[in-house]
Order: structure tokens, then C-alpha cells, then sequence
């Protein structure tokens, strides 16, 4: 019976500050494991394209940065289903087939304020317990987006981890790469090296 965080993203590409903020919860919360679960499509996304690799390939580079640690695993869950990818059935698939473990949802602090728009976000938050992220340069809101009720939203936010934050973007890693400029310090060597090898990112 272990602990597990389900940290969740599009991994776009996955990067230093995704592995360093899953140690760092992973030591806070005194958690065996760290689950990456590529997102396929995410349902708030449906009506813009918001991934620059296609899924075989953030995959890919996800196992890559993972390695042989036996503290982090990758799970294809939500690549195995048609999109779109709703957390709350993810949940329950990982719930089934990890009957003896307890799983804890990852979220970023910029998600907040959508919350309440996430499919049975009732359900989430009664089964499964969740972790906030924080986010650099965001703050958490006070007040529950929506008809969040008052004693939930505290529930939700008194969640938030003290670790630190790591100022590192797979927008600005793209971009980057587009423009050729080095993004080594940023992302694990084997992630760069699948970058080159199938020239991910480039205009």
C-alpha cells in the first residue's frame, strides 16, 4: 500500500521545474510515488489546438525524464481513451487498478479559479484528497469561484503546499527552441536529445 500524487499536465515539454515540484510535494507529503499522466485533450481546451507535440511524443519524453527512479512513473491513461479527458473518470480508472493505494490529485494554483467548472468536481474532492501547487506570480484567491460553497473552497485551499516554485515555462522552453536559443539548463538531457532527434518545436 503506498501513497501516490496523480500530477497531471500536457507536459509540453515535461521540464526541470515539473520534476523538482514533484520531488519537492512528493517529500512534503511524505509520498512513495509520483504518477505523470499526460493529458490528451484537455475539456477546457476543445476549441483551440494547445498541444506543439503530438501525444506519442510527450509520452516519450515524460519516460525519458523519468528514467529508472522509482519514486515517479508515467501512466498513459488518459492517451488510451478518446478525448476529451476528464479528471474524475482518470481518477477512477487509477482508483481501479490500484485498489490498495492512496492516490492524492495534484493541482496547479492557476487552476483555481475554474474549479468549479471541472466535471463532478463534487465527486473529486469527496474521494480523492488534493494538493495545490503553487504557481509563481499567482495568488491564491480568498473567495470559491462560482457556487463553491464557503467551507469547501477553505477545505480546497488550506491544501496549498509550502514548496518552492520554479519560475520555468514549457511556453517560453517552445518558443525558445523555435528561435533556436539553448534551453539545456531547463529540460533533462534525454528530453533535449528526443527534441533534436525528431526536431520538436522548430519553425
Amino acid at each position: 500500500m503506498a501513497k501516490l500524487l496523480i500530477f497531471g499536465g500536457t507536459f509540453d515539454p515535461v521540464h526541470n521545474g515539473h520534476l523538482l515540484t514533484a520531488r519537492a510535494a512528493m517529500n512534503r507529503l511524505q509520498a512513495q510515488r509520483v504518477v505523470f499522466v499526460p493529458a490528451n485533450t484537455s475539456p477546457h481546451k476543445l476549441s483551440t489546438p494547445h498541444c506543439s507535440a503530438l501525444p506519442q511524443h510527450r509520452l516519450a519524453m515524460l519516460q525519458l525524464a523519468v528514467g529508472d527512479d522509482p519514486a515517479m512513473e508515467v501512466s498513459a491513461v488518459e492517451l488510451l481513451r478518446p478525448p476529451p479527458s476528464y479528471t474524475v473518470d482518470t481518477l477512477a480508472i487509477l482508483r481501479r487498478d490500484r485498489p490498495g493505494d492512496t492516490l492524492i490529485l495534484l493541482v496547479g494554483a492557476d487552476q483555481l479559479p475554474a474549479l468549479n467548472t471541472w466535471k463532478e468536481i463534487d465527486t473529486i474532492l469527496a474521494t480523492t484528497p488534493i494538493a495545490i501547487l503553487p504557481r509563481p506570480g499567482f495568488e491564491v484567491p480568498n473567495k470559491p469561484p462560482g457556487n463553491f460553497g464557503d467551507d469547501m473552497w477553505k477545505k480546497v485551499i488550506g491544501g496549498v503546499l509550502k514548496i518552492p516554485q520554479y519560475s520555468i515555462s514549457a511556453t517560453a522552453i517552445r518558443r525558445a527552441i523555435a528561435q533556436g536559443q539553448p534551453v539545456s539548463d531547463q529540460i533533462p538531457e534525454a528530453v533535449m536529445a528526443y527534441i533534436r532527434n525528431h526536431r520538436l518545436y522548430q519553425k
